[in-house]
């Protein structure tokens, strides 16, 4: 279904996008201010949103609703999970989102997972 390739090719960006993010908080290039805009930025709660209804509906989706309710817990518990348990814990949060990716890049056969990671 052309709606559903849609989906995924938007989430599995937003993945990759909020990836790229993180690996630059990780390396010390993206500071807490850039990291909270971008995540704004890439507003996954939007995402959610407009996908979530189609995302529960097919198990082979689990991984698209895993990256989006990650997003959605970092824009929102952001500066709870930084005073907690600080930057460090961002770490598990990209390890979680390239799995995810990895599984979306296999299932649906997208090249462009395969070239970031």
């Amino acid at each position: 279904m052309e709606s559903d390739r849609e989906m995924i090719e938007d989430v599995t960006t937003l993945g990759i996008r909020a990836a790229v993010l993180l690996r630059g908080v990780m390396v010390r290039k993206v500071n807490r201010e850039t990291l909270e805009w971008g995540l704004r930025e890439l507003n996954p709660s939007e995402a959610l949103q407009r996908y979530f209804p189609r995302l529960v509906e097919c198990t082979e989706y689990v991984d698209l609703l895993n990256i989006l309710h990650l997003l959605y817990g970092l824009e929102g518990q952001l500066d709870y999970q930084i005073r907690e348990y600080g930057f460090d814990s961002l770490k598990d949060d990209l390890a979680e989102i390239n799995f995810s990716l990895n599984q979306i890049g296999e299932k649906f056969d997208l090249p462009q997972v395969q070239q970031v990671m």
